[in-house]
Parts: C-alpha cells; structure tokens; sequence
C-alpha cells in the first residue's frame, strides 16, 4: 500500500505515544460584556489543550497528525449558560504532494453550553458534558473521515468504530438536561444526529465506499497518475450522484461532503475531457452551482 513506506518512515522517527490531532481552537466573544466575557477569555487555550493532549483511539498513534480547526462564535449567555455558533473543519495530506485534501467543513449553528470561569475539562466517553461532549463527537467525526480516506468501510481500521463513539454522545445528549442540538432536526437542515445517523447507514456505507475510491485512488494519485486518478474521482462522484438521485434528496452527510470537496472536485476535474460530470455535480449540489459551471464553460 502506497501509504506503508511514509508511515513506516515516520514512525522511525517517531518518539511514540503521539496525540492523534493537533488542533487549533479560536473564540469569538464580542457579542459578550461583563463578567460573560471575563468567564471565557482562556477558553479557547482550554478547549486546544483538551483536544491535542488526549489520547483518541488509546493507541500510539503512528503516521502525522490530524490538522484540525475549531472556530467557535459566542452568541449570548445567560447565568453560566452559553450560546455559541461553531466552525469544525481539518484536512489530510495529499500522497506525494504538499498539497492538502479538506475533509470535514461543518457549521453548527445549534450548540448551548455550560462554563464556569476556570473549569477543567476531562473526557469521558460514558458521561454526556454540554461542553466537553460537543467536542468529543466533532473529533471522533473528524478521526471516522480521516480513517475512511485510507481504509473502505469493511475494513477494522476504517472510520466506523469513531462514528460509533460520535452516535452514543448523540444519544446521551438527546437525554439530557440540555437536548439542543442533539435532536433529528427537520429535513434539510444540518443536525449532528443527521450527519452520524447517514453515516452508519446502509446508504451511508456505499458513500463511504465512494468516498474511499475518491480520496485513496483518485485524489493521492492525480499528480502520479492523472489520467487514471480523473477516471476514479469521476466514477466515485457517479456513485455519489445516483445514491442522491435514487433517494430523491440529499442528506446531510452528502451536502456536507460537496461543501467541503466542491472546490477540490471543480480543480481536480479542470481538464478533465468529459465536462458533463459538472452538469451533473450542478444538480445534485446546486448551492455550489455557479462554481461548477465556471469550468463547465
């Protein structure tokens, strides 16, 4: 596998026992006064330290490290209780280039949390935290795309086992004290029990599938084997496309698939010789209509 030498040659290297992710965490308080403001100045180095010293899959971690990001917009609060707005995204590098692959852009506009000046953050996977909990399923989404761009979902190592971890948090806020966020949502609108729910879905499994063939055959190889690598993404996005055609709509994880990719997809295709993959991409991911039909034309 194409991937042996570079791990191998990393974990040489390697000190051993390394965090999976290396995050970096940013808040927004400007909409806060007072005391509400005071409460969450160091948050942001909290909530970076949280993520980066723990230990996600309780293994050594052997190739690089997750680069991820966590944007967070504090809305409003209310004795202790916060509002906020949130921004996860991270990438993967790109096999033999220095060019990086987006895996996750997710906004999620529906968080409330609980934060006292100072606390401590501690994980734990059997206990639902407002706080801690809402961060926990991000990375566990963010670790499940990293492992399905390298593994197909039948595979052990593949993302399953961390969607897995992300569906009980889903279900421990559910029954929470604080459920908002938590719930199924209304269709059409981004939910975080809808973007776990897909995921380990029958359906959700041949987007893996697809999802796989796109990253590890196409993507990696475009700058080695550009003819073939074209070849794989196209047949990967058909794949895709009829798994929202036959359904009649698009689900979360779909439309949050094309906001990440849209702009990787446009480049990679850009001369690509058949351009009715852009037709097609305009119709079944029509928020980014107007960029696939610049290189349509």
């Amino acid at each position: 596998m194409k991937w042996l030498i570079t791990l191998l040659v990393f974990t040489a290297f390697s000190t051993g026992f390394a965090q999976e992710i290396n995050s970096t965490v940013t808040i927004n308080y400007d909409a806060l006064n007072g005391t509400d403001r005071e409460n969450v100045v160091d948050l942001a180095k909290s909530i970076q330290e949280y993520i980066n010293s723990h230990r996600w899959t309780g293994q050594d971690w052997k190739g690089p490290k997750i680069q991820a990001t966590l944007n967070i917009y504090l809305l409003s609060a209310q004795n202790g209780v916060y509002t906020a707005q949130a921004f996860v995204g991270s990438q993967r590098p790109i096999y033999k280039s220095s060019n990086t692959s987006p895996m996750v852009r997710i906004m999620d506009n529906s968080w409330q949390f609980s934060y006292t000046k100072d606390q401590q953050l501690y994980h734990n996977d059997y206990q639902f935290n407002s706080l801690t909990s809402f961060v926990d399923y991000y990375m566990y989404i963010v670790l499940g795309f990293d492992a399905d761009s390298y593994y197909p979902p039948s595979d052990p190592e593949s993302g399953t086992r961390f969607y897995q971890k992300a569906s009980n948090i889903v279900t421990m806020g559910q029954n929470s004290n604080n459920p908002q966020g938590w719930q199924s949502g209304t269709l059409g609108n981004y939910s975080r029990y809808g973007l776990v729910n897909d995921l380990l879905s029958a359906r959700g499994e041949l987007f893996r599938k697809a999802f796989f063939e796109y990253e590890y055959n196409g993507i990696d190889l475009l700058s080695s084997e550009p003819d073939t690598a074209q070849a794989t993404i196209v047949s990967s996005l058909n794949s895709i496309i009829n798994l929202v055609l036959q359904s009649g709509s698009r689900n979360t994880l779909v439309k949050e698939f094309f906001d990440a990719k849209y702009l990787e997809i446009a480049e990679a295709l850009k001369n690509y010789p058949d351009k009715s993959i852009f037709q097609k991409l305009s119709v079944v991911d029509q928020a980014h209509q107007s960029t696939y039909s610049k290189y349509l034309n």
